[in-house]
């Protein structure tokens, strides 16, 4: 039973305890040894490790999917093992050829005088094809399964997916797939926490369906649940003030200290807050250079240093209302361009004085009471988005879990460190919250039937105001929402300028 709570303006919150991992077996992949980092190795080795990895796993389900077809197929080990009119399965790495899709090579060719072109939102385009990869050779893919699956909404194929495709070899050499498979959602990971202090040692209750659920209205049993909030996007230091007006508008809702007495007790029930990358802006240099200055020096900074200042603010204040902290970086924060991104150094916030402040790593695992998180800082999905014809990027990030890949189309389009033997992108256990931020709206659902897990998008703070809050007992969700109404003098100046 939970504890009853009764608050006070004024009062201390008195927040529920809860157990608390960082997951070291899961988590550690993720983390780079300085002394040991080298950038000498071959991205290649990396593809290899993910299909050594993932190829039974994937061979068991299309085993498991096509034992009753007529004629019996069987698995060739090798792509270059196929012969024609032989209906059989293979297991190996998607590869899209992309004409759209950036070129190293061409980007190197190209005259120094001519401009770069625009970034293109999509990579997507009629032209593409499919190939199937492996240690020995490659085929390329075709068929009105492969045409429906590479254009359907919510579907799609990338780069670095490992898959299994029935069919046979046509006369020209190509493969004409009849059925496709990939490895599925794994099995959810269960920490071992013990009981909490405040009743969160009870068994998971069952969610009840796959729709987005969200309760924007109170609960009548509000003082007997536990939540985790999840901010993205927070971009403390911006030039705008109302932004950081809004941020400190939610730290002051979540020590209690803003709006009537439902949100006292909601406050008063969070027990963690996950901030999901770009909690600062990228760094400007010369920003100040454009403000009036009496005196000219040489020593002064080329980076403004407020944004870290302002964000150690107001994590101390949190922190000060016994609400412990999991900071993720995303792509604008100090945290390098290369994925997994290194967590940010505690002392950029006031190091040991932090007490209660996480730096993770992005991508991150962590164990809160008995729910396991699995967090992104966003990039993944903003990647995989720019393969696929459709919209939807909760579709999307439902796939990286039934492709067991985090990141599938890294190292092609996306950056990230050249692991020698390792491929920690792999996800090899289903989370039971699995949060993506700074994306373009909110969104959520339940994957994985009777034991479910929860996929949970992040918009981004700056510009949407939403924090998002998971219940830890039941998986329901639910948002609130803050905004800064229009300065005057925010408006005088616009319209002075133009």
């Amino acid at each position: 039973m939970a504890s009853e709570i009764t608050f006070e303006v004024g009062e201390p919150l008195r927040r529920p305890k809860v157990a608390y991992s960082s997951i070291p077996e899961l988590s550690a992949p993720f983390l780079i040894d300085p002394a040991q980092r080298s950038y000498k190795h071959q991205y290649s080795n990396i593809y290899f490790v993910r299909l050594v990895q993932l190829r039974e796993t994937v061979e068991n389900q299309a085993a498991e999917r096509w034992r009753n077809v007529r004629g019996r197929p069987k698995l060739l080990p090798r792509i270059l093992d196929i012969q024609r009119t032989q209906l059989c399965y293979l297991v190996g790495t998607v590869y899209m050829d992309m004409p759209l899709k950036p070129n190293v090579l061409e980007d190197m060719a190209r005259s120094n005088w001519i401009a770069a072109p625009t970034p293109r939102a999509k990579f997507y385009s009629t032209q593409d094809t499919v190939h199937l990869e492996d240690e020995s050779g490659r085929v390329r893919l075709v068929g009105d399964v492969i045409r429906r699956e590479r254009d359907r909404e919510g579907g799609g194929l990338v780069t670095g997916v490992i898959m299994g495709v029935l069919g046979v070899e046509t006369g020209n050499g190509d493969f004409e797939v009849v059925d496709l498979c990939f490895a599925g959602l794994p099995d959810v990971y269960h920490p071992k926490a013990g009981p909490s202090t405040e009743g969160n040692g009870k068994a998971k209750a069952k969610a009840e369906d796959d729709s987005m659920d969200v309760d924007d209205e109170a609960k009548p049993d509000v003082e007997s649940k536990t939540w985790v909030a999840m901010v993205s996007g927070l971009s403390v230091g911006s030039e705008s003030a109302p932004l950081d007006l809004k941020a400190q508008l939610l730290v002051e809702w979540l020590m209690g200290e803003d709006g009537g007495v439902v949100d006292h007790l909601e406050g008063a029930r969070i027990a963690r807050l996950i901030l999901a990358g770009n909690s600062l802006v990228a760094p400007q240099k010369g920003a100040d250079e454009k403000k009036p200055k009496r005196f000219a020096t040489s020593n002064q900074p080329l980076y403004p240093n407020h944004p870290t200042k302002t964000l150690s603010t107001l994590i101390s204040d949190l922190l000060a209302s016994s609400l412990p902290i999991n900071l993720v970086p995303g792509p604008s924060d100090p945290a390098g361009a290369l994925l997994p991104q290194q967590a940010m150094p505690k002392v950029m916030f006031g190091g040991k004085k932090m007490e209660g402040l996480e730096c993770m790593t992005n991508p991150t695992w962590m164990e809160i009471g008995e729910r396991s998180f699995l967090t992104t800082g966003g990039q993944t999905v903003d990647d995989v988005f720019k393969y696929l014809p459709g919209k939807s990027r909760l579709a999307m990030a439902n796939r990286t879990l039934e492709w067991r890949h985090v990141a599938p189309t890294a190292p092609d389009t996306l950056w990230i460190y050249p692991f020698p033997d390792t491929d920690p992108f792999i996800i090899s256990h289903r989370p039971d919250v699995y949060i993506v931020g700074n994306q373009p709206q909110f969104e959520t659902a339940i994957v994985g039937g009777d034991d479910p897990t929860r996929i949970v998008l992040l918009p981004n703070f700056a510009t949407t105001g939403t924090v998002a809050l998971v219940c830890l007992e039941t998986l329901e969700i639910k948002t609130v929402n803050f905004e800064v109404p229009a300065w005057i003098g925010d408006v005088a100046t616009a319209a002075t300028e133009e």
